[in-house]
């Protein structure tokens, strides 16, 4: 991996995003480019906000990835915010963003609208910002089977190479058909080609409600999950549950679709 999007709002920078982007770019050896939203529909940047307050932000941006040794980039995006950062995901290896992260002040639900239509659009995957971040020590690989879901992780794999020591976890809701114990048995054969350590973890019931429980137990993990609308992402389509998933379960959520 080489080329990482922070996608920020010009108005107010969030240094627990570049803290968490800072720490990717730097494990995966990249160059992180840092995207100011600062136009469009619906303004990201109140009126009045002098030009000063922006380049002060870009200013801190770019100190904070020299102090923390990683290479970096400003793109500042004066267009349609969505259109920018969709535009932008074509020729990027991966984004990270705020959950928090809106195109209005009046949206700032995690996550919201805006971060929403990034994952449904995205051409590259995304990796959610946790609130509190404190290192990796386990990856979650959420498998329900799907092509989707198998993809995502294997997007993963391939983009961090440097975490093929780190503890895997597959979690799966058990499904008793056939065809899907010969797919167990040959996800279990990919994975032992990529990692060392791996546990495999199944339950019975629904998906969602399932790994949300689980998730709630888990510090210091990576949550690898495929296609918007699967499994535990269906809920972060509804507004009531998508805050309580995202603030309780605090973890990195790398999300990928084809």
């Amino acid at each position: 991996m080489k080329k990482i999007m922070l996608v920020m709002d010009a108005a107010g920078l969030s240094m627990p995003a570049v803290d968490f982007a800072c720490y990717i770019a730097k494990l995966s050896r990249s160059r992180l480019t840092g995207v100011f939203l600062e136009g469009g529909s619906g303004d990201l940047v109140p009126a009045g906000l002098a030009e000063e307050t922006i380049s002060a932000n870009i200013r801190k941006f770019r100190e904070a990835c020299i102090c923390r040794e990683t290479l970096s980039l400003v793109h500042r995006d004066r267009g349609l915010p969505l259109s920018e950062v969709i535009s932008e995901s074509r020729f990027a290896d991966l984004i990270i963003i705020d959950p928090e992260l809106s195109v209005s002040g009046a949206d700032r639900h995690a996550p919201g609208h805006f971060v929403k239509d990034i994952l449904a659009s995205s051409e590259c995957p995304v990796l959610i910002c946790p609130y509190s971040f404190d290192g990796v020590d386990k990856l979650i690989f959420a498998y329900d089977g799907s092509t989707s879901s198998v993809f995502a992780i294997k997007q993963f794999s391939f983009l961090f190479p440097e975490l093929s020591e780190k503890k895997v976890v597959l979690f799966q809701v058990r499904k008793d058909d056939e065809r899907a114990i010969e797919d167990q048995f040959k996800m279990k054969e990919w994975l032992k080609a990529h990692y060392i350590d791996i546990d495999y973890v199944f339950r019975k019931g629904e998906t969602a409600d399932q790994l949300f429980g689980y998730l709630l137990e888990e510090k210091r993990a990576i949550v690898v999950m495929g296609a918007y609308g699967r499994s535990m992402l269906s809920m972060l389509l509804k507004p009531s549950e998508a805050r309580i998933v995202v603030k309780t379960v605090d973890l990195p959520l790398f999300i990928s679709h084809r």
